[in-house]
């Protein structure tokens, strides 16, 4: 509630505009910014973030953050830990897990 230009927690917003997509697109400010760049009404239908839009929404929210950028710097813990903070606020939540599995999958692609 009051968060993400979502309205009080009577307005049920946190509900309609939770997390949805690969990077879990949350909030109702976010939504509509999104929505603003595709033809289906996601206002009226926040579900197609997940069956339709999951990859389309992550890449927004990438572009509209400037995430592109700081993921050009290369691959390093430090740039992991950047975009982490980006996506997810300071609490980097999940960061070790995400430095093993970019490591990981990233050794198999011939990248790290």
């Amino acid at each position: 509630a009051n968060k993400n230009g979502n309205g009080d927690e009577a307005s049920g917003d946190g509900y309609r505009f939770h997390g949805r997509g690969y990077i879990q697109l949350t909030g109702r400010s976010n939504y509509q910014a999104f929505d603003a760049t595709v033809s289906d009404d996601l206002m009226q239908h926040p579900e197609l973030v997940a069956t339709t839009y999951a990859l389309a929404s992550s890449a927004f929210y990438f572009q509209r953050n400037a995430l592109w950028n700081l993921c050009d710097k290369g691959i390093s813990d430090e740039v992991i830990r950047e975009v982490t903070q980006r996506v997810n606020g300071p609490a980097c939540l999940g960061l070790s897990d995400r430095i093993q599995w970019f490591r990981r999958i990233g050794s198999c692609l011939h990248i790290c």
